[in-house]
């Protein structure tokens, strides 16, 4: 990839795949693109290596699942969804999977052939062609998802999840294809609260899991009862016994401010009031602990606790964005 910066002072140019006017651009293959855009390739670059990689699979299928929530009403992207569950329909009922089962039941203006296209690319189908006939079968990447799931009840779930959210993830990485609008303001948002350099400015929030026993190394889930046994097990004086007991929290998301969420989302266009619905609905973006709140208040401002997983992949998209951007030119 050729990337190539160049600044425009006092005046703005448009980028040539988003549209939007900025005074800093960057050729990528001949293309003047924005930060903005080069974010969406960054975006995708992790995603689409983040399922090989065993500390981000879970985090990918996570942040995928998300994606899948947020864009299944949007027409394009019910286009782009629509191979893959028709392959787990004929994988269901025992069928041979063929591009002719798909084109007769093709209902969307997106060319399929592009689609497929994508499909092959990414390593999820392969196209054989045996006796005049087009049959779709898994690509390595599919093979190697339903090689580590195939076990689970819910393996087809996972590796529908993961596709939509590769697929996603990969449009915003082109320039022929649409952005979606609330995918490109949480990224943005988000990004904010990391800096180049994957370091989290973000307030984690906690949630205390147990007291540990600095005598003998024992968790205790409730603080009664840690006192209790510090104070019997080892017969500390009552006023002691908060002195041999650690308290132990684990990080269940991070603090976004809702108004700067609600800021991005007006800037890219989408109402902010249907995005909170989805939030409610389907626990876009929040953490998965059913016992904590999805919003709270800090200091009269109110926060969305955000899954950490959203952070760790944005994480690796800020240092492979910043990556991109220090070098005028990458071969």
């Amino acid at each position: 990839m050729y990337i190539q910066q160049e600044v425009y002072e006092n005046r703005l140019r448009k980028c040539e795949r988003c549209g939007k006017y900025k005074r800093v651009l960057y050729n990528v293959n001949n293309m003047m693109i924005c930060s903005d855009c080069i974010r969406g390739i960054a975006f995708y670059k992790v995603f689409s290596e983040g399922f090989r990689d065993p500390s981000m699979r879970g985090d990918v299928i996570t942040v995928g699942i998300d994606l899948g929530n947020l864009t299944w009403l949007n027409p394009f992207a019910q286009a782009w969804y629509y191979p893959i569950l028709l392959w787990m329909f004929y994988r269901d009922i025992g069928m041979r999977f063929t591009v002719e089962d798909l084109k007769l039941r093709w209902r969307y203006k997106t060319s399929l052939d592009q689609v497929l296209k994508a499909y092959v690319e990414e390593g999820i189908f392969k196209i054989i062609t045996d006796d005049e006939k087009q049959t779709i079968t898994e690509g390595d990447a599919l093979k190697e998802m339903l090689k580590k799931y195939g076990d689970r009840p819910d393996a087809l779930d996972i590796i529908g999840s993961w596709i939509s959210g590769l697929i996603i993830s990969r449009l915003h990485g082109e320039s022929e294809a649409p952005d979606f609008r609330a995918v490109n303001a949480i990224v943005n948002a988000i990004s904010e609260y990391i800096d180049s350099d994957g370091n989290i400015k973000a307030a984690p929030y906690t949630k205390t899991v147990g007291y540990r026993c600095d005598i003998c190394g024992m968790l205790i889930p409730y603080k009664e009862e840690a006192k209790k046994h510090v104070a019997t097990a080892h017969r500390v004086p009552t006023d002691e016994v908060m002195n041999h007991l650690r308290e132990e929290s684990v990080s269940i998301g991070y603090l976004v401010k809702l108004s700067d969420l609600a800021y991005s989302l007006k800037k890219e266009g989408v109402k902010p009031e249907r995005f909170f619905e989805r939030v409610e609905r389907f626990g876009v973006l929040v953490h998965e602990d059913p016992e904590e709140p999805r919003v709270v208040e800090r200091d009269g401002v109110r926060y969305l606790v955000v899954d950490p997983a959203w952070f760790r992949v944005l994480v690796r998209t800020r240092i492979y964005e910043r990556d991109l951007l220090r070098s005028r030119t990458r071969a």
